[in-house]
């Protein structure tokens, strides 16, 4: 398992994970994010195949994670924390951001739960969370 930085050419591969999710991303959307290639966008390759991609913005208030998604396929095999804690791992080396942010489907928020964040809105199916980087400054 590889974890890079997204280029243009990972576009197909990164609309095809978006695709096989049983709870659809607004895939127009998703290709509109990924036709402005984003500074902080990964994929996870396994034998040449891209199976997960994810990354995250950076902006005053903090950093937050988008689009973050793994091949249904994939699914259950640990992909997504490991794309997670990459994610994370990256925000704190190009940054001194303490507080990260996300928006999730509800179906998703035990997950990241697990790992460590914490609800602070529900609005309709998505919930806001949010997950604090320093514990000590």
């Amino acid at each position: 398992m590889e974890i890079r930085d997204y280029t243009p050419n990972d576009e197909a591969g990164c609309l095809a994970i978006c695709r096989s999710l049983d709870i659809k991303p607004d895939v127009g959307a998703f290709a509109s994010y990924l036709a402005q290639p984003p500074d902080f966008y990964y994929v996870a390759e396994h034998d040449g195949v891209i199976v997960a991609c994810g990354g995250f913005g950076l902006d005053r208030s903090g950093a937050e994670l988008q689009w973050g998604m793994v091949g249904k396929q994939w699914q259950r095999q640990g992909l997504g924390r490991f794309l997670l804690f990459h994610r994370l791992r990256e925000i704190g080396k190009k940054s001194n951001v303490e507080m990260v942010r996300l928006r999730a489907p509800v179906s998703e928020s035990a997950f990241f739960a697990k790992q460590g964040f914490r609800e602070t809105a529900s609005q309709g199916a998505e919930v806001d969370m949010v997950k604090r980087l320093a514990v000590c400054s």
